[in-house]
């Protein structure tokens, strides 16, 4: 069974499924999911970290949560790299006609 955002299972048709295709439809949701969510940066995961540990963190955990951060801000900058590949950038036209060079012309 396979996972469709536009028509979810109910919990009692989710009941009714055998235990393969109840994983399977876990899997593909899981899998959907994936691509729709966004990493978090490194302000963002050390916040929610200590919010969960009450503000008492140690060094270890404060410096894997800053290598969780670098690594969504890693996804975010290969994600924003392969998105300017596709727009092209205007080149500035350096013969411009009529432009004012000296003092007496920028009063018409």
């Amino acid at each position: 069974m396979k996972y469709n955002p536009k028509n979810e299972l109910t919990d009692e048709q989710l009941k009714g499924l055998s235990e393969d295709e109840f994983f399977e439809y876990l899997d593909t949701k899981a899998a959907y999911l994936k691509e729709q969510s966004v990493p978090l940066d490194q302000y963002h995961v050390k916040k929610y970290a200590s919010v969960t540990m009450g503000g008492n963190m140690s060094t270890k955990q404060l410096r894997r949560a800053k290598e969780v951060g670098k690594q969504g801000e890693w996804i975010k900058a290969e994600k924003i790299r392969e998105a300017a590949k596709d727009i092209k950038a205007k080149v500035p036209d350096l013969y411009v006609k009529h432009h004012k060079t000296d003092r007496s012309q920028w009063f018409d």
